[in-house]
């Protein structure tokens, strides 16, 4: 279903009419700026806090002329500023851009976050009882609100209630069939270091636990998951560019229907971190595969062209290596880092350095690079890829996620009986 209505603009009375694309969300917040001005104009469909502010609904008079502003919005699809165009609704040029059996699984994820986005708060309860060991409250979470079973008070039987529940929630933002794969790659890797450097592999687990970094990491994890469900509203249109091939061969321009990029701008930050932290795990297995000591790197890997040796001495000094290097000191990396996962000079200036923002274009001004007084050398990119980003960044996360999980198990179900015995 389809609205048509206009709104008269609080701070400069401009008109914009308004088409909007019903979602069967409970409760539909929707933004745009006004065009002349850039007030921002919220509505709130449905809910207990349904309305407009920063404008005056006013009737509309259709069909929709040329001459006034006019917006297509819709919760789930890109928004679309320009000319009215009759039957042209955001859900046909959605279909269009990506077909109707596309469609149909954009709307399965769709259906899903509308089914569980008032249990949010209750799935970031049950990871914090998790991460505080409260196993009382987590069992009950687990069993009374999300429908699983703790088998028993192993840990590994609780990691595994953990994880069902993560996937089940995070399901709609997952990349199609992708967990399986790389959980098989993780378990083989495990597997043949098991086999052929027992002693080193054990050394390497014991390492990591000690320092207490793999249980860190996990926590860092889980606290990602809650912030991704918060992002919920924005990341839907970059779910739905899965599927635009046309977008994924050249980023146009597009927006959403709902934007706040101070809020989000953090999370594609802590998110790069961590991706930077689990690469430890990923550069410690690679040197265990190649040379059967997770402290040994490849000898000369890390020479400059003046003679420096920069080879990490070891894996502890590899932590600290910025993340856009490390990669370069992993030879013949058995993992295989996704595409766009994380741009290292986007996550430097949202850290370090300036990002401004424009909330009429959704265009994001970004400043990469270490000028001293002067920012002179600019990159762009608008809120919808921004948060494309973000979804990307998150998946790889993910992924690497489940290497932790896969190393605590091992070390739960192997580790530990060989160490008792």
């Amino acid at each position: 279903m389809n609205i048509n209505t206009s709104f008269k603009c609080e701070s400069c009375g401009a008109i914009t009419n308004c088409r909007i694309g019903m979602s069967n969300r409970t409760e539909q917040p929707l933004r745009f700026c006004c065009p002349d001005c850039g007030q921002p104009i919220d509505i709130v469909i449905g809910g207990k806090s349904g309305g407009v502010s920063g404008a005056v609904q006013i009737e509309a008079e259709g069909p929709f002329d040329d001459e006034t502003n006019f917006v297509d919005l819709h919760l789930d699809f890109p928004v679309h500023f320009g000319k009215y165009v009759m039957g042209d609704t955001p859900f046909m040029r959605a279909a269009g851009r990506i077909g109707t059996d596309n469609i149909q699984v954009h709307s399965a994820r769709l259906r899903q976050l509308d089914e569980t986005y008032k249990s949010f708060g209750v799935f970031e309860t049950l990871l914090k009882f998790y991460i505080r060991e409260k196993w009382v409250p987590f069992k009950n979470a687990i069993e009374k609100r999300f429908g699983g079973t703790v088998v028993s008070d192993e840990m590994q039987d609780r990691n595994a209630a953990l994880y069902n529940a993560i996937a089940v929630m995070m399901w709609p933002f997952a990349r199609p069939g992708q967990a399986s794969d790389d959980i098989e790659q993780y378990m083989d890797v495990q597997l043949y270091l098991a086999q052929t450097h027992k002693p080193a592999f054990h050394a390497f687990i014991d390492e990591i636990l000690k320092t207490e970094f793999l249980k860190n990491l996990q926590v860092a994890c889980l606290g990602i998951y809650p912030r991704i469900l918060k992002a919920e509203l924005p990341l839907r249109p970059a779910l739905f560019l899965d599927f635009d091939v046309e977008y994924q061969n050249k980023a146009i321009p597009m927006r959403v229907s709902t934007d706040q990029f101070d809020t989000f701008k953090d999370l594609y930050k802590d998110i790069a971190e961590i991706i930077s932290r689990q690469f430890v795990l990923v550069a410690g297995l690679n040197n265990l595969l190649k040379r059967g000591d997770h402290n040994a790197f490849k000898p000369g890997i890390g020479l400059t062209k003046s003679g420096r040796d920069r080879t990490p001495k070891n894996l502890h000094a590899f932590t600290d290596i910025p993340f856009g290097q490390k990669d370069d000191f992993i030879d013949d990396n058995w993992f295989a880092f996704g595409d766009q996962a994380a741009d290292n000079q986007l996550r430097n200036a949202i850290a370090h350095f300036k990002t401004d923002y424009d909330d009429v274009s959704q265009k994001i001004i970004y400043y990469p690079r270490k000028e001293g007084m002067r920012q002179d050398k600019s990159e762009e990119i608008h809120f919808l890829e921004f948060m494309r980003r973000v979804l990307i960044a998150y998946r790889e996360m993910n992924r690497l996620h489940q290497l932790i999980k896969s190393l605590f198990y091992y070390h739960y179900l192997i580790h530990v009986a060989e160490n008792a015995g």
